[in-house]
C-alpha cells in the first residue's frame, strides 16, 4: 500500500466522479455512448487506483515519469551550493522540508559504481569537492572544508536498490 493519506480521498472523488459522467452520459447519449465511456473510464481508474495503492508500480512510474535529478540541500550552509546528481530513473523516498538523503533507484551495483566515478570526478576537476574514494559500497566524498558526504548503495530485492546520502560536518 502507498502510503500517502491524500490516495483516500483522491480514490473517493475519482469513483464520484466516473459516476457523475456516467449518469450524464446516460441521460444524454444513450447505451451506445455508455459502453465506449465505460470501457475507457474503467481501466484508467484502475490503473489510476494501481498507481495509488501499489508501491512498487508507484515507484516504477515515478522513475520513467517524475524521476529525482539530485541531492540538493537548502538546510544545511555548506551544502546549499552543492548539488550531487542522481543517476537516472531514481525516485525521492523522505520528507520535503528537509534534507533527506533516502532515494530508490534502479540501477545495479556497477551503475551506481561507474555513475558516480564519472560525476564525483566532475565534480573534482570543477572543485565543488576535494577528494573521494570507492569503500565498501559507497563513495566518501571530502568537501573543501573537511566535512564529509557519504554516498551509499543499498541492494533490495528485485530489480531496486536505495542511495544514501549522509552529510558528516568536520
Amino acid at each position: 500500500m502507498a502510503g500517502n493519506l491524500l490516495y483516500m480521498p483522491y480514490t473517493f472523488l475519482m469513483i464520484i466522479g466516473l459516476i457523475i459522467l456516467f449518469v450524464i452520459i446516460m441521460l444524454k447519449k444513450g447505451k451506445r455512448a455508455v459502453k465506449v465511456f465505460l470501457s475507457i473510464s474503467v481501466p484508467v481508474l484502475i490503473l489510476f487506483q494501481f498507481y495509488f495503492w501499489n508501491l512498487e508500480f508507484n515507484n516504477y512510474v515515478k522513475s520513467y515519469l517524475f524521476p529525482s535529478k539530485a541531492f540538493k540541500c537548502a538546510d544545511i550552509e555548506e551544502l546549499k551550493s552543492l548539488s550531487i546528481p542522481l543517476p537516472e530513473r531514481t525516485v525521492f523516498k523522505g520528507k520535503e522540508d528537509g534534507c533527506s538523503p533516502f532515494y530508490l533507484t534502479y540501477v545495479n551495483v556497477n551503475g551506481f559504481k561507474s555513475y558516480y566515478q564519472k560525476e564525483l570526478q566532475t565534480l573534482k576537476d570543477t572543485g565543488k569537492i576535494q577528494n573521494y574514494r570507492y569503500e565498501n559500497k559507497g563513495y566518501l566524498v571530502e568537501l573543501s572544508s573537511g566535512s564529509k558526504i557519504d554516498i551509499f548503495f543499498h541492494r533490495r530485492e528485485g530489480e531496486s536498490g536505495l542511495i544514501s546520502i549522509d552529510y558528516n560536518s568536520k
